[in-house]
């Protein structure tokens, strides 16, 4: 009897103190999953960008591009976070539906980073918004808002970082380019905005501090809308230019040097800005319109990353699709946004602005995105000039011409601050004014 009871009582304490450790475990475990799942948060990033408006026919390949980043690092794995979640809003190259968007994607989603507008009406609500959410914004065209605000007078803030280098900087390295390539006589053909404002503040800049190595005529700004360019052309049918720089025009910007063929007014050098960049805008021009023309570009056909690149593009897209304009800049911008958080291992809004400025990571461009100069501005990077060659290369062999590097320039090594003070009161080209070439 005494033992059965012995027994008995042992087993009910062992049974007691069993459940009181599967408890124990049950509420460490609890508390261990809850500190796991508040640490591993996604980092949340909104894309700005247009889908309709001036701007439509861009928006669509930066959504694409950075679309891949993100599906890529998921499958990666991002150090101390669940992963990257990706959300675009269409701001349709309006002001108003920018700020309305962004008010209720910050009040509801809450974003933790956001970027991607390329065009003055949709940089310029973003300079101002950024700082007020205190919410790290990236953008294409930070220095180009000289049709509104005049040159010199764009907001900055540590908020906002700039990928790439300035517009500013575009002009200078396309008259650098001009200038090797004996050209006398170089016309621009720009879109009526603030990008082809800026682009052609460049060019002019270049020819005051060179000592007027080239005539600048004639001046053509294109409203954003346009696509027969007939006008134009019989414009430059009668100049006689033996180089043209070609920066954003709008609608019609793929099909510029097909018409200048079609009317025999195709001269010597044609010359694209960054936003042309690559076979993605080649492949859209076509053979005929594009063999032999050169771009800014912010990539090394040659080099492995972008192979890589190009490669995960037509896995995603088709193997007849191909990275568009500027759409690089977007991929290294989101792995250099993993970079940042995995090394802060915080969403501090704070910490991760200032983190930013000291950051520097590169891939699949021809520079990387940071350090930066605590004013979005990435001091000293490299722009490239491609040209597309006849033969098919590497990447397509159903398409007639490659990209052959052929020159790689480094801007100047200034920061924001200072590129805006030499920008300042500076007028653009203007139409029927004259620039000739030194005597």
């Amino acid at each position: 009897m005494f033992t059965n009871r012995f027994s008995t009582k042992a087993r009910r304490t062992l049974a007691f103190t069993i459940i009181g450790a599967a408890l124990a475990v049950m509420v460490l475990a609890g508390v261990l999953t809850a500190a796991e799942k508040k640490k591993l948060e996604p980092i949340k990033i909104l894309g700005t960008l247009d889908f309709s408006g001036a701007a439509g026919n861009i928006g669509p390949s930066y959504d694409r591009a950075m679309k891949l980043a993100v599906e890529k690092i998921n499958k990666e794995g991002i150090k101390g976070f669940s992963g990257i979640e990706y959300k675009v809003i269409d701001c349709e190259t309006k002001p108003s539906v920018l700020v309305r968007k962004l008010q209720r994607e910050v009040a509801t989603w809450k974003p933790d980073v956001m970027g991607g507008a390329a065009l003055e009406t949709t940089i310029s609500p973003l300079c101002v918004e950024a700082p007020k959410y205190k919410i790290p914004a990236f953008i294409g065209g930070h220095l180009s808002m000289s049709k509104y605000l005049g040159a010199g007078a764009v907001p900055v803030s540590k908020w906002v970082v700039y990928y790439g280098y300035a517009d500013y900087f575009i002009g200078q390295n396309a008259g650098k380019f001009f200038h090797e390539m004996g050209a006398k006589k170089v016309a621009l053909l720009a879109g009526d905005y603030d990008w082809g404002y800026s682009n052609g503040m460049g060019l002019k800049a270049y020819w005051e501090k060179n000592g007027h190595p080239f005539e600048i005529s004639p001046v053509i700004y294109i409203p954003l809308d346009k696509t027969d360019y007939t006008t134009e052309v019989l414009m430059i049918q009668k100049e006689k230019p033996d180089a043209i720089f070609c920066a954003y025009t709008g609608a019609g910007w793929f099909s510029a040097p097909k018409q200048l063929r079609d009317a025999g007014a195709m001269p010597r050098i044609f010359l694209y800005e960054t936003t042309y960049s690559n076979m993605g805008g080649a492949k859209i021009t076509g053979e005929y319109g594009a063999e032999g023309i050169y771009t800014l570009a912010d990539h090394d056909p040659t080099s492995g990353d972008w192979a890589e690149y190009v490669k995960l593009w037509k896995e995603k897209y088709g193997e007849k699709s191909f990275p568009e304009a500027y759409t690089n800049n977007y991929y290294q911008m989101i792995y250099w946004i993993k970079e940042v958080y995995e090394k802060a291992q915080t969403k501090d809004s704070n910490i991760i602005i200032d983190l930013m400025q000291k950051t520097s990571f590169q891939n699949v461009c021809i520079s990387p995105m940071g350090p930066l100069d605590g004013f979005g501005n990435n001091i000293g990077a490299k722009g490239a000039i491609v040209n597309f060659a006849k033969g098919a290369g590497p990447f397509d062999s159903s398409f007639g011409l490659h990209e052959e590097l052929m020159k790689v320039y480094e801007t100047p090594r200034m920061t924001m601050q200072q590129i805006l003070a030499e920008m300042k009161g500076m007028s653009k080209l203007e139409p029927g004014e004259e620039y000739p070439m030194a005597e």
